[in-house]
């Protein structure tokens, strides 16, 4: 009862307190684990207000594990969102992306990279999953492309360079890394790193 009314108290929806519960059971014991009357529950509502909201359990997984592949790009997104749009020169721009980019490929973003692949595989059988997620990824890829007309404008990018297309491949490139971390030595994530990087910066720099 006391979980049931910390969420009540919180000031979200009840969809909203039904998506953060059903998050919180997949990190913490995977899709297996989603019992759709114990999160109604446990967030105040009964069964029937659940399904009206997701349809059915199915559709509170794919809702959650959205909603998680959303969140694991936000941070990085509006990090490089913000470095990108708010360069005042070429050099600057240069500068901002090295730094944007030592933080996206730290070891401090291994979950967030993890989470990415994990949510892709679940995806695999769920058209509505993917239809999902190209969603998250061509809306980022959107508000990246704009955070570069600027440096585009004046000259600063690679001549022709289409920055949605190099936004949508290097989020596809950044969570691939989750394979290399799967295993590979230090030395070999360090290399792979460097060359991905060297990549990026040729296509939007040019150079």
């Amino acid at each position: 009862m006391a979980t049931s009314r910390k969420r009540r108290s919180t000031g979200l929806s009840s969809a909203e307190r039904i998506l953060e519960r059903a998050i919180e059971v997949i990190e913490s014991g995977g899709e297996a684990a989603i019992r759709t009357n114990t999160i109604a529950a446990e967030c105040g509502v009964t069964p029937p207000i659940l399904y009206r909201a997701f349809g059915n359990r199915e559709g509170l997984v794919i809702a959650a594990q959205a909603e998680r592949y959303r969140r694991s790009s936000a941070l990085a997104a509006e990090f490089l969102i913000s470095h990108v749009a708010n360069a005042t020169s070429r050099d600057e721009l240069r500068e901002n992306l090295g730094v944007t980019l030592a933080f996206i490929f730290s070891p401090s973003r291994v979950a967030a990279r993890r989470l990415r692949a994990e949510v892709i595989g679940s995806a695999v059988s769920r058209p509505a999953l993917r239809e999902a997620i190209v969603r998250v990824d061509a809306e980022y890829a959107d508000r990246i492309a704009g955070a570069y007309e600027k440096a585009m404008k004046a000259g600063w990018t690679a001549p022709g360079a289409d920055m949605r297309a190099v936004a949508l491949w290097a989020q596809g490139l950044i969570t691939s890394m989750a394979a290399m971390e799967f295993g590979h030595d230090t030395a070999a994530i360090e290399k792979w790193t460097a060359v991905s990087r060297a990549a990026i910066f040729r296509a939007i720099l040019g150079d």
